[in-house]
């Protein structure tokens, strides 16, 4: 843990993110159900993406950036919530966003429009990696920065690599304190996150492996890709993490639990189980879920409650990643 400490680091979050009792759907599952509210880090939108980017902006303070640069989707949660990160700190965000956008400015586009981010719209090539081109992509952009005098700091799609994801570990230790302090008095705890590039599963499973004794199972619910392909990195920055971290333990792939059962037909498809789990949600809890990730989680949480799978669990923990600004793209599909 001294390891972490010892990273550049700047705060951007309002820690702890609450652990609140939702009783409603406890009832309605069948089990004791409780919700991490990340969604209320208090930064940009809302959302997890605040932890992991307070060390990758540190590292960028440090090395003296006045550019911050990252990718996502056209709606991309990630990218307003860098977006966010870089103003605040003083720094100028460039987005690069994969797809073409429509003319009506909604959801995260507008918040990334409202923020005066920097922005270029890729639209990959049949026949190429997408993320290749938009990683290609980022390279240039951060050429024609330094070659205009500035000092560019590139972040992955999704903020995953390990200097983010260390910002999980923490979050475990934190989850594991609340869960101490509300005495919850539970010997077996399901965790339940959506997976889209596997490094907030990573870095709760990295998290719990030196924090939890054993506490915790942690399910991640895939929104998208290759299954086979998610496991393989989410064991692979859990390890990564874990080294950065001064750890010399290995998570192997056999650690790794996925549910791909939830994603429709491609990332963000509005399943009809996804919009029953979002509607549920907001009258049972007065908690707003989105459309891409968050709902799809509870989908799958609905789902094993509705088949008797969480009872054996002395507690469930839903990890809310954010996404409340998905809400005003897909309205038109949620109710």
């Amino acid at each position: 843990m001294n390891n972490i400490l010892a990273l550049p680091r700047v705060m951007l979050g309002s820690w702890p993110t609450p652990l609140q009792p939702a009783d409603q759907l406890s009832r309605q599952l069948g089990c004791r159900l409780y919700i991490k509210r990340e969604d209320m880090t208090g930064l940009g939108g809302g959302g997890n993406k605040a932890r992991k980017l307070e060390f990758q902006l540190g590292q960028a303070i440090n090395d003296g950036a006045t550019h911050i640069i990252t990718t996502g989707a056209i709606q991309s949660n990630h990218a307003q919530l860098t977006a966010a990160a870089a103003r605040r700190l003083g720094l100028q965000p460039h987005l690069v966003l994969s797809g073409q956008p429509d003319k009506q400015r909604r959801g995260n586009l507008y918040l990334d429009h409202l923020m005066d981010s920097e922005l270029t719209f890729v639209s990959p090539p049949a026949g190429r990696p997408p993320l290749e081109v938009i990683n290609e992509t980022m390279v240039q952009v951060a050429k024609s920065i330094t070659n205009q005098g500035g000092t560019p700091y590139i972040i992955p799609e999704g903020g995953t690599d390990a200097l983010g994801t260390v910002g999980y570990i923490l979050a475990v230790k934190e989850l594991v304190q609340q869960i101490s302090s509300m005495q919850m008095n539970a010997k077996r705890i399901l965790i339940v996150v959506a997976t889209g590039t596997c490094g907030t599963h990573a870095g709760l499973i990295a998290g719990a492996s030196i924090i939890s004794n054993n506490l915790f199972e942690i399910l991640g619910v895939s929104v998208s890709g290759n299954t086979d392909i998610k496991i393989e990195k989410t064991a692979r920055i859990a390890t990564e993490t874990l080294s950065l971290a001064g750890y010399e333990q290995t998570i192997d792939e056999g650690q790794v639990w996925i549910e791909d059962g939830f994603i429709g037909s491609r990332y963000a498809d509005i399943t009809e189980a996804c919009r029953n789990a979002i509607h549920q949600t907001a009258r049972s809890e007065g908690i707003f879920l989105d459309p891409v990730y968050t709902g799809k989680a509870m989908a799958a949480l609905v789902h094993m409650g509705q088949h008797g799978q969480l009872s054996k669990y002395d507690a469930v923990i839903f990890i809310h990643t954010g996404g409340f600004p998905l809400l005003f793209n897909y309205d038109y599909a949620i109710l």
